[in-house]
């Protein structure tokens, strides 16, 4: 009786249409909606697949972002290369490299470095990493060289630490303007530090 009650309350008169070969399949309204979450070029999901969020690279050196450099770290001190920690890393990632540049002096190389192991979470001062690959920097030392802006300007340095897609195949002691061209050329992902140093009178 329940069921002819039931039946009897759902017919409004109207005959459904036999289903054609190609609507046999079912939908279901109930489904969760489905979010998303790529990285333009490192992952790209589609939808139901599980999601990856990559943490933002970030640098830590001895001086702070927007800071001033430490007299150590340049020509006025011991010209030391400072320690930098470093986490974000992508896993992609198979080589890390350095950078050092002087934003008022376009073209100006003071450190480049790659060749870095990619589980390597920083350096310390004054250390170079095994099979790293050094370059010449553009005051024609190899390695580091620390600011060094003429008397009593004010120069804005940026260290970088750059996430390789690719390894280097450039020679160890050639130019830095090379080094860094393949730096830029090969980086995933990155992160920076900017500080000033204000050079005395002479």
């Amino acid at each position: 009786m329940a069921a002819c009650l039931l039946t009897a309350c759902n017919d409004d008169g109207r005959e459904l249409r036999p289903a054609t070969p190609d609507q046999m399949g079912s939908v279901s309204t109930m489904a969760a909606p489905t979010t998303t979450t790529a990285v333009p070029g490192v992952f790209d999901t589609l939808p139901g697949e599980a999601s990856v969020t990559l943490s933002s690279p970030t640098l830590v050196a001895p001086f702070a972002d927007g800071g001033q450099i430490l007299p150590r770290y340049t020509c006025s001190g011991p010209n030391e290369s400072p320690a930098l920690s470093w986490s974000g890393a992508p896993p992609e990632a198979v080589e890390i490299a350095v950078t050092m540049t002087d934003i008022d002096a376009p073209g100006y190389v003071h450190w480049a470095m790659s060749g870095i192991d990619p589980l390597t979470a920083g350096l310390g001062e004054g250390v170079v990493p095994e099979f790293a690959i050094t370059s010449i920097n553009s005051g024609g030392t190899p390695g580091y060289t620390g600011p060094c802006p003429p008397a009593g300007e004010t120069h804005t340095y940026e260290i970088t630490v750059h996430f390789l897609l690719q390894q280097t195949e450039l020679a160890d002691g050639g130019p830095g303007a090379d080094l860094l061209a393949f730096i830029d050329g090969a980086t995933l992902s990155s992160a920076s530090v900017t500080a000033t140093y204000t050079a005395g009178p002479a």
